[in-house]
């Protein structure tokens, strides 16, 4: 498989599953851990998962190559990939809660 198709699929694993994270660590955060400081560690877990996550992604879909300028190029191209996923997952996200909210009622 090239590249370019595992980093695509790569970037479709991180729109599924970050949200998933998401929403594990904060149901545990307000059902398990009911404090301020508590909740305010929950989301250096989450930024440290969504590190983690990114870091293992890159390093799975891009292969080592003999030339520095095509890894930039890669890193470049798979941060700009995972923050326009990101921002519209998070988009969808509140979309649809907002929608939720409003026929809940």
């Amino acid at each position: 498989m090239k590249t370019a198709k595992r980093l695509a699929l790569g970037v479709l694993a991180w729109v599924t599953v970050v949200p998933l994270v998401e929403l594990f660590f904060l149901w545990l955060g307000t059902s398990v851990f009911a404090s301020p400081e508590a909740s305010r560690v929950i989301l250096y877990v989450i930024g440290a998962c969504h590190i983690g996550m990114a870091a293992l992604l890159y390093w799975y879909c891009v292969p080592s190559m003999p030339h520095w300028g095509r890894r930039a190029a890669y890193f470049v191209g798979f941060v700009a990939l995972l923050m326009v996923a990101s921002a519209v997952v998070v988009f969808g996200v509140q979309l649809l809660v907002a929608m939720l909210l409003m026929f809940w009622r």
